[in-house]
């Protein structure tokens, strides 16, 4: 109860920052939720577009974020199962670890997500799956809350709602699109308007450090069996 009063407290005092970027997002909205999405940012330089929509049922917008990359198929694979890199490039990711690899297309993760003092950080578990279509090539990464694990702990927050995936689909030339697609509630009684507010940063920042490290060579010539590569991406 005394920290829930103090991150209320301390977001109260935080409003006159952030109110205006806030205002401004949830009126770019769409008025009817789920059915179309508004392109609240366009980083040229990078090729990175975030967009925003409504979700019904929840005050928490959802966002995606699109961007092309020169790469093999397999190495964006190889880049989202390296945990423990994730802190250099996930927006606001404190530490991530690898709980159980659960089979050659199956993990468990735990990650730990910095908050600004005094708001406690936030903790989650999370499942992600890697799916290929046989025709297409396309290969996505679905990513969802599993609170079955083990029970949430006095330092952090969990983050108890959360879906998203990844999309890699293959274009010519060996160039890939990327999809970065999520919606999650970040528990603890956070306002949904200083939630919503971070809505393009956190996308647009992973995709930087997305690009920033999919180059690497311990990526790009990663072996992934569970994946096929189409001519363009061998």
């Amino acid at each position: 109860m005394r920290r829930n009063i103090l991150e209320t407290s301390f977001f109260t005092t935080f409003c006159t920052i952030m109110l205006s970027l806030a205002a401004a997002l949830m009126a770019s909205a769409p008025a009817h939720a789920g059915k179309a999405w508004h392109e609240a940012h366009y980083d040229e330089k990078d090729d990175i577009r975030v967009f925003t929509r409504k979700v019904k049922g929840s005050d928490m917008m959802t966002f995606r974020a699109i961007t092309h990359v020169k790469s093999t198929l397999t190495a964006p694979i190889a880049l989202l199962e390296d945990a423990e890199r994730a802190h250099k490039w996930v927006f606001s990711c404190k530490a991530m670890a690898l709980i159980e690899q659960v089979s050659n297309t199956s993990a468990l993760y735990y990650m730990v997500t910095d908050m600004p003092w005094p708001v406690s950080n936030r903790d989650s578990i999370s499942e992600t799956s890697v799916s290929q279509d046989p025709d297409s090539y396309v290969v996505r990464v679905d990513i969802s809350a599993r609170n079955d694990v083990f029970p949430e702990n006095d330092d952090h927050v969990r983050i108890r709602t959360m879906t998203g995936y990844w999309q890699m689909t293959p274009q010519d030339d060996g160039v890939i699109e990327i999809v970065y697609e999520a919606h999650a509630d970040p528990g603890g009684g956070l306002p949904s308007w200083l939630v919503n507010s971070f809505l393009v940063d956190a996308p647009l920042e992973t995709l930087r450090g997305f690009r920033d490290l999919i180059g690497e060579e311990q990526y790009q010539t990663a072996d992934r069996k569970s994946t096929r590569l189409n001519s363009s991406h061998n």
